[in-house]
């Protein structure tokens, strides 16, 4: 009997488990999808980082926007072999710089973290919530972070555990959502950079960099500062600081942090001061007043690395016989840019001649009087092996990876409809229908939209009218 009393004891207790195992399984998944993806401010580059092999990034940067706008891991490995991510979110206090430092020495042991400085005058403010969203939401549960937000909310405990715990703060969220949320995050092919083709609209003004003022770090920042030293010297980590060239940083601010380096023998890279050597212009490497776009990361990027080669014994990843992922995500740069290079091209011609036909599938919708195309219609359909007649009629019809899955789709045809993850594409003789969005951007010509089957996204949607095909129109945003 007492054997059998314990027996049954064992299988009510592996049934309680299995039950809070489903429940706790349930829980994570109904948070994950309530909580808000904060995109390239903070998901892409969080997610990402849990994606890279362990033990993989020898250089690690860490801080605000200006951190992940600043130095591009993909230059730095095509350039220089350096392994390193961007592990940062915008608006990122300081405070949380210290627990995203914390987080990633449990999966990678770096030679170098590089710390972006701009929030260490900035002393932490509970109330204010989208740095918080942005830094906070997507890092996994764990006591580091349990312990690190009892800290920083330690005169709140309340809204602390409402970012310890998203589905507090987000509960009331699942009224607003959408597809998107039901996307898993993956690779971020970036490294955790954001270095778009944006140039801001005025040369930044910097004269009021030299109007100089005094500067005081706050104790509870000199604090933290002191545990992220402490921190890299029980890891053998080597601390740099730097700054990127922001209009409104003051040049009391850099001799406070020069200081501070000093006292610790810390390098402090300054590239306000750094910008005439570099190049860096204040016309066309900007996008706006505080965050360098592709151009001015590209030179500040190059620097670093130079700098990290120089000083310190990193390995030359491009030597290894195997494909590791910073290969895979210069691969997929091209890729990205490729697409890019799209929806900034207006001639038909040019338009034509760049559609990367292998990974999408392009959409072709000729309607109204194309006359004025002819020779280019029937040549469009001979391409494809399709009547050239009945294009120039009016159709439709769809190409993944450079060959025709649909045929032609006339106006007495029926609709014709292609399905890939939660897109869709519906095809008449006279529209092309996307997610239930019609794109009839032409009476008369040709309107084009490209799909990534890839990465599952939407690149471009086009209409070049018969009469003035160089100037391709666009829906309006």
């Amino acid at each position: 009997m007492k054997g059998l009393a314990m027996k049954r004891t064992g299988i009510l207790l592996c049934k309680v488990v299995l039950f809070l195992g489903i429940l706790g399984f349930l829980f994570l998944h109904i948070q994950q999808r309530l909580k808000l993806n904060m995109g390239h401010r903070g998901t892409d580059n969080i997610t990402g980082f849990y994606e890279e092999k362990e033990n993989s990034v020898e250089v690690l940067f860490v801080g605000a926007s200006t951190m992940f706008c600043t130095m591009d891991p993909l230059v730095l490995y095509e350039d220089y072999g350096i392994a390193s991510y961007d592990f940062g979110s915008s608006a990122q206090p300081f405070e949380l710089s210290y627990l995203f430092m914390q987080e990633a020495l449990k999966y990678q042991k770096p030679k170098v973290i590089g710390l972006e400085v701009i929030s260490i005058f900035n002393e932490f403010d509970a109330n204010d919530a989208d740095p918080l969203n942005y830094g906070i939401t997507d890092l996994p549960f764990s006591m580091e972070k349990a312990v690190g937000l009892a800290d920083m909310f330690r005169n709140d405990k309340g809204t602390g555990l409402s970012y310890l715990i998203p589905m507090v703060q987000y509960k009331d969220r699942w009224k607003e959502l959408t597809r998107e949320d039901f996307i898993n995050p993956a690779v971020n092919y970036t490294k955790g950079a954001y270095t778009p083709d944006l140039i801001s609209g005025v040369p930044l003004e910097f004269s009021s960099y030299y109007e100089e003022e005094t500067f005081t770090i706050p104790e509870r920042n000199l604090e933290i500062f002191q545990r992220m030293v402490t921190l890299c010297e029980e890891n053998n980590i080597e601390l740099v600081l730097f700054k990127s060239p922001s209009v409104g940083w003051n040049i009391g601010q850099t001799k406070a942090v020069a200081s501070l380096a000093d006292q610790y023998g810390l390098p402090f890279i300054e590239y306000y001061s750094l910008m005439g050597e570099l190049g860096i212009d204040v016309a066309t490497d900007f996008r706006d007043n505080t965050h360098l776009n592709r151009y001015g990361s590209k030179k500040t990027s190059d620097h670093m690395g130079q700098y990290l080669t120089k000083q310190y014994n990193l390995t030359d990843y491009r030597a290894m016989d195997s494909e590791n992922s910073w290969d895979v995500a210069l691969q997929k740069r091209e890729h990205d840019r490729t697409n890019e290079k799209m929806s900034r091209t207006n001639s038909l011609p040019d338009y034509m001649s760049i559609i990367p036909y292998e990974g999408h599938t392009v959409v072709f919708s000729v309607t109204g009087d194309v006359s004025n195309m002819e020779e280019f219609v029937r040549n469009l359909a001979d391409a494809f092996g399709l009547d050239g007649e009945k294009l120039l009629q009016g159709a439709s019809f769809a190409v993944k990876d450079g060959q025709c899955i649909s045929g032609l789709i006339g106006p007495e045809d029926g609709s014709w409809r292609w399905e890939q993850g939660f897109d869709t594409l519906r095809l008449t003789g006279y529209s092309i229908t996307y997610n239930r969005e019609v794109h009839e951007l032409v009476d008369d010509g040709l309107t084009i939209l490209v799909y990534d089957n890839d990465w599952e996204q939407f690149v471009d949607v086009v209409g070049f009218d018969a009469y003035d095909p160089a100037h391709g129109v666009r829906p309006e945003t």
